[in-house]
């Protein structure tokens, strides 16, 4: 039987936003993942927010022992800190249990910090050593003359002072569809590039494609890339000479982004033998 108010979860990747209806709830599986995604503000949020509520939780059944606890004072507060000298496994020798009932919680609780410490430490580890690229992709695109051609172009650059070994570059053009029986769909084209690989990529990529004929971007300006919800996507992966492990990045390209008639401005310079990248003009452009 179909819910009469189905889920709904509004999903936002890169630039794009869209609404899921009817999706599965994340189960406990999804947990990890969900943890990795995260900025460090929710990390560190929820995680202190957390620690405090085991805590509350455990000064409280202590509390409900009266003198299970030595020197407490029957004070609330009291409790609370033997709970966090507990849960780190401390103990400063103040506070002690006494009674059978507190030996029991204190050691569920010893329990219970020792697993946090193990899963703590494994979560910020994994989010420490996450590989990512520190790539950067212009801000725009531009449609300009090359080699007597028009070509889509874009560029990227390394910005850590490294190799990306063995990169590969993908460039697709998504864009919204009707069928003649009227269904609509998204529609994704890999385009065909000048260049796709580098052995190693150090400073800039100017990543081409010629709009030929044949290429879907054929007969295209900004107007209709927006009127059929056009838009491009550029992807780079390749292995980090540093980290020996893959990394990846990608760029996103709406209509209004994309300049016809315009191309890029010099940022490769030649100062005697020694090559010089100016990202300061990296996104400027030039009426060609």
């Amino acid at each position: 039987m179909k819910s009469r108010n189905p889920r709904r979860v509004k999903v936002k990747i890169g630039r794009q936003e869209f609404t899921k209806i009817g999706a599965r709830e994340h189960t406990w599986r999804d947990i990890y993942h969900l943890v990795l995604e995260m900025s460090w503000f929710q990390f560190f949020f929820i995680t202190i927010l957390t620690y405090l509520s085991i805590n509350l939780f455990f000064a409280f059944l202590y509390y409900t022992d009266e003198g299970g606890v030595a020197r407490t004072d029957g004070r609330f507060i009291n409790h609370l800190f033997f709970s966090i000298e507990t849960l780190s496994t401390v103990g400063y020798g103040e506070f002690y249990p006494v009674s059978s009932y507190a030996h029991t919680v204190s050691a569920i609780e010893v329990f219970f910090g020792l697993l946090g410490v193990a899963l703590l430490t494994g979560l910020i580890f994994a989010r420490f050593s996450k590989p990512r690229a520190r790539i950067r992709f212009s801000k725009v695109g531009v449609v300009t003359s090359y080699e007597g051609v028009p070509t889509f172009m874009v560029r990227v650059a390394n910005e850590r002072h490294n190799l990306i070994l063995e990169a590969d570059v993908t460039v697709t053009f998504v864009r919204t569809e009707k069928s003649s029986e009227g269904h609509v769909f998204r529609r994704q084209y890999d385009l065909e590039l000048v260049r796709n690989h580098t052995a190693a990529f150090t400073l800039s990529w100017s990543i081409l494609h010629r709009i030929t004929q044949h290429s879907p971007l054929h007969g295209y300006d900004d107007k209709k890339l927006a009127d059929v919800d056009g838009f491009l996507l550029v992807s780079i992966k390749g292995l980090d000479d540093t980290l020996n492990q893959t990394v990846h990045a990608r760029g996103e390209y709406e209509a209004e982004q994309i300049h016809f008639g315009e191309r890029f401005v010099d940022v490769l310079l030649q100062d005697g033998d020694t090559p010089i990248l100016d990202l300061r003009h990296f996104d400027e452009t030039l009426p060609d």
